[in-house]
């Protein structure tokens, strides 16, 4: 829901959009009623009558032979007027303003340059001063070092390995406050953990008492190209990393589906 509005949100459509997002992320040939019940949390008889009224609006296909269900094609023409009507800054500033204020913290998209560096492309306060009271003062085209934490360990956890390592062994590995990780072996460590859960962290080391969470975006021109951050208060943000990291994470991806969409 956007932000401002009072009214409440409808059940059966959040359900039936959940049906949709679920089959969209299904690669293969869709999902049975079990499949689908189980793992979005709905009776099978509930979600039966939503996927045959998916089915007959032409949104979804069933395979009655195999029992199972899969979006159908009908589904992309009903969309293709609104894909036309937005553009992919839109579509990405979308992303970003349901991240900023899911979350309460400002988020930023930065594009990663031919020198490693880091330059801020767009960015989105979390609520008028941030849920936590920060407000992030970067403006458009501010370019951020190549061993900012945060970004250069979601760089390097995106790229092949041998790429990674390369790279990481040239750079020079600046303290830019009391608690910057220098050492290496430790930051490929770090590394090792951001390609694994698939976000980086930076606890207080690019700034005092700040903490930022960043994902790579997947499939945008190549490996690593653009770097998606959180920032706010390590006090504030401690408790929630998992769930901030796994918000970045998710909006990180729909920023590379906005990417693939037609248009300009």
């Amino acid at each position: 829901m956007a932000a401002g509005e009072g009214a409440a949100a409808v059940p059966a459509v959040g359900k039936c959009l959940s049906i949709i997002r679920l089959l969209d992320a299904e690669p293969g040939a869709g999902l049975g009623l079990a499949a689908i019940a189980g793992r979005l949390g709905l009776t099978k008889s509930h979600c039966l009558m939503i996927l045959r009224t998916l089915v007959a609006e032409g949104w979804l296909s069933h395979d009655a032979a195999r029992q199972r269900y899969a979006l159908a094609p009908s589904l992309l023409l009903d969309l293709a007027a609104t894909i036309r009507r937005h553009d992919r800054g839109a579509l990405v500033q979308d992303v970003l303003a349901r991240l900023a204020e899911g979350i309460g913290l400002p988020c930023l998209l930065c594009r990663v340059n031919r020198d490693g560096s880091f330059t801020c492309v767009d960015r989105v306060q979390g609520g008028p001063a941030g849920a936590a009271g920060l407000v992030i003062n970067v403006p458009i085209g501010h370019r951020y070092p190549a061993d900012a934490p945060a970004q250069m360990r979601a760089r390097l956890a995106a790229l092949p390995p041998a790429r990674a390592e390369a790279l990481l062994e040239a750079m020079p590995v600046h303290a830019f406050t009391p608690a910057t990780m220098t050492d290496k072996a430790a930051i490929r460590q770090e590394v090792e953990e951001a390609r694994r859960r698939g976000y980086a962290i930076g606890r207080m080391e690019y700034l005092e008492g700040i903490m930022s969470i960043a994902a790579a975006v997947p499939g945008v021109a190549g490996p690593a190209s653009l770097i998606l951050q959180c920032t706010g208060p390590q006090a504030a943000m401690a408790a929630r990393e998992a769930a901030l990291g796994e918000a970045v994470l998710e909006a990180a991806r729909r920023l590379a589906r906005a990417a693939e969409m037609p248009g300009g």
